[in-house]
């Protein structure tokens, strides 16, 4: 059975930035990915009734607050290093971004979904039949703008297309310790939205003179961001260019 989680990604600074983020793993790795992820946040004292996100991952104010940012650095780069298998990787991201009013996101999340699904999933075949491997399991992180049952919709035809069955129907969760996919989909993700943002935002860079770049709390963020997301191994990116 294939495992697909969801999640997206916006920016508080540029307000048309939206990025969605889909973790795809195979079932026989999912046990050693979650017992893993929470083992390193149990260890690491990390509040088990807040979720571990990535927007979270640079804040002195919002999370655990009794976990420091170097610690949860330390958390996100052992979480990640969880998917590094001997031979191959564990999980393979996918990533779209697109610009979009963010009074229309909701309606962006069922047209974009159903493209990034389509680069995300194999075809079946029969050597992939049987067993339960052409079987699908889609979850996606809670959005109040839409139902499940439209991202079910946006989301069939292309399932049926790559001669997967779903199973039962696309659900919804909302993102806490146990909903790993989940997080795995929205650290990532946050990571490749900074990469985006602070890379491409010329008016930072202008304003801070070079021989601060280097202390500079949004450069460190985007260092801290490329080494966290440089450790990926399947990671592909896409985006929907605006004419």
């Amino acid at each position: 059975m294939l495992l697909v989680f969801v999640d997206e990604t916006s920016d508080s600074k540029f307000k048309d930035y939206f990025g969605l983020s889909i973790a795809v793993i195979n079932h026989t790795h999912y046990k050693t990915i979650k017992d893993g992820f929470q083992k390193i946040l149990k260890a690491s004292h990390w509040d088990e009734s807040i979720e571990f996100k990535g927007s979270y991952l640079f804040s002195a104010t919002k999370g655990d607050t009794n976990v420091g940012i170097d610690e949860r650095i330390d958390i996100a780069n052992k979480v990640i290093s969880l998917n590094i298998a001997k031979k191959n990787a564990r999980m393979r991201f996918f990533y779209l971004r697109h610009k979009v009013d963010k009074k229309k996101q909701g309606e962006e999340y069922l047209k974009v979904l159903p493209l990034l699904l389509n680069k995300a999933l194999p075809c079946v075949t029969k050597a992939t039949k049987g067993s339960g491997k052409d079987i699908i399991a889609i979850t996606c992180d809670y959005r109040s703008d839409i139902s499940a049952t439209q991202i079910h919709n946006a989301v069939e035809p292309v399932v049926k297309s790559k001669k997967f069955t779903l199973l039962e129907e696309v659900t919804m969760a909302s993102s806490k310790f146990h909903t790993v996919g989940i997080l795995y989909a929205d650290i990532i993700g946050y990571l490749v939205a900074r990469i985006d943002t602070i890379s491409n935002d010329l008016e930072l860079f202008e304003n801070i003179p070079k021989d601060q770049l280097a202390n500079n709390g949004k450069v460190k963020k985007l260092k801290t961001s490329m080494q966290l997301i440089n450790k990926i191994k399947q990671l592909e990116k896409y985006e929907i260019k605006v004419s």
